[in-house]
């Protein structure tokens, strides 16, 4: 059946962090460059944090920070590279404008993880590659990614597709690490 994304899950932004807000611990905060390390399965190469008490103040008064199975997709520069937020990662905070957020997904007709793995897929990424705008500085909108529309297989489809494609990526996620100590 055929769906728009935005009827699948809300997408946003974050709420606006100034560079004179950034501090030297504190909650992590992600910028597309980040978000693209986690996704490539490194770890963050350069730390930035924003306070406990400003991360406290979005938190309460927005209820909209990063939570377990949103999707982060980079909307500036290098478009459509997407991660799933796992626990391990919480909490953390993310940079407006060049970051995207899929949350409270539509639980009954959509799996997160296989939301995840389709934008990864070729589908996905054609789908991104239409609606992207801008020839010097590439970007894509809340707007047009919310029109985007899609087929989905049924719930309990989804679920075995995500289940087998992660699998694979842990196998490869594996694969890294040992790579990683052998070549330490």
């Amino acid at each position: 059946m055929k769906y728009r994304l935005g009827d699948l899950a809300r997408i946003s932004s974050s709420k606006r962090i100034y560079a004179k807000e950034y501090t030297t611990s504190g909650i992590p905060f992600y910028r597309g460059k980040e978000i693209i390390e986690l996704s490539s399965g490194h770890l963050v190469s350069n730390k930035l944090f924003i306070s406990k008490d400003r991360f406290n103040q979005i938190r309460s008064k927005y209820n909209d920070v990063p939570e377990k199975d949103d999707v982060l997709i980079t909307a500036v520069g290098t478009i459509g590279e997407t991660y799933l937020v796992k626990s391990r990662d919480l909490p953390f905070y993310f940079k407006d404008g060049n970051l995207i957020k899929l949350s409270k997904w539509n639980r009954q007709i959509v799996s997160p993880e296989y939301m995840y793995y389709w934008l990864n897929s070729y589908a996905g990424k054609m789908a991104i590659k239409k609606i992207t705008i801008g020839s010097t500085q590439q970007a894509i909108t809340i707007g047009e990614l919310s029109d985007i529309e899609l087929d989905l297989p049924p719930i309990s489809e989804q679920g075995k597709i995500a289940q087998r494609l992660s699998i694979l990526d842990v196998k490869i996620d594996n694969n890294k690490h040992i790579n990683a100590n052998l070549a330490a």
